[in-house]
């Protein structure tokens, strides 16, 4: 394994991790992961994942910059106003690491592009604000074989759940069954969210992602993570794997190519 001089210096601080030290390093410039969004869940996940040496990090996302984002999504400036959110997240994070191949796709995310996409991930993100399209992240990944985390914020709560299709953890269709069969809920436009929640929930989807990788510790599996800042209330409530799910279950389909997921409307958070 070589490393260049900058790079040594650039990552001494976790090379110098036992948990990581030169291998664990060379582990993090070889993987690639995928990144849904790059609003408020998705900009500090990209973030520390280029500053931690991803080898590949791709953003997917179609919007633009708007001036309600920049309480909360950090990859964005002022200056970056009705600029493309993967434009602006793209300059930002090739400064920031050149090392890192930033790629950017400014697409929605459906059902007919969704696993060209994700495909070669070794590890994706998630930073919807819409249940459809975290259903089809789900359901996408599931049958790609390739782990993920999923996470939602609103006012001052968040919560996470990673799902590992390698080694059967329950999934998020576990967990909330079919979107069918739930009322339509609130977004952060609608609730209103504190700024930092999701900066703190995307920092834990990104230490998920890095300790995937390294096959380090305890990820959040068979699990969800909640947290409540107003409270200070970090819980975690137990989940099984359902073996009638459709998704990952016994009998499991490919629901991606079947299934009807109204994405609609689909803003990242």
């Amino acid at each position: 394994m070589d490393f260049t001089i900058e790079q040594i210096e650039r990552y001494s601080r976790q090379i110098v991790l036992k948990e990581i030290g030169g291998i664990g390093q060379k582990k993090l410039l070889d993987s690639k992961i995928t990144i849904i969004g790059c609003g408020g869940l998705g900009s500090p996940a990209a973030y520390y994942l280029t500053a931690a040496g991803i080898g590949s990090i791709k953003i997917v996302d179609f919007d633009v910059v708007e001036l309600s984002n920049l309480h909360r999504q950090i990859l964005h400036f002022n200056n970056d106003l009705n600029k493309k959110k993967t434009q602006s997240a793209y300059e930002k994070l090739h400064k920031l690491n050149p090392d890192v191949n930033i790629e950017v796709v400014n697409e929605i995310l459906l059902p007919d592009n969704i696993k060209e996409i994700l495909k070669d991930s070794d590890f994706v993100i998630d930073g919807s604000d819409n249940i459809p399209t975290k259903m089809l992240i789900n359901d996408a990944c599931v049958n790609l074989d390739i782990p993920f985390s999923i996470a939602g914020v609103i006012r001052f709560n968040g919560q996470i759940i990673t799902v590992n299709p390698q080694e059967k953890t329950a999934c998020y269709r576990c967990v909330f069954g079919d979107i069918t069969e739930h009322e339509p809920s609130m977004s952060c436009s609608q609730a209103g969210v504190i700024g930092l929640i999701p900066g703190i929930v995307g920092c834990i989807q990104a230490n998920e992602a890095i300790k995937y990788v390294l096959k380090l510790g305890d990820l959040i599996t068979n699990r969800i993570l909640f947290l409540d800042l107003l409270k200070y209330r970090f819980s975690f409530i137990k989940v099984v794997r359902n073996e009638n799910c459709l998704a990952c279950g016994d009998q499991a389909i490919d629901l991606v190519e079947t299934h009807e997921y109204n994405i609609g409307d689909v803003c990242f958070e």
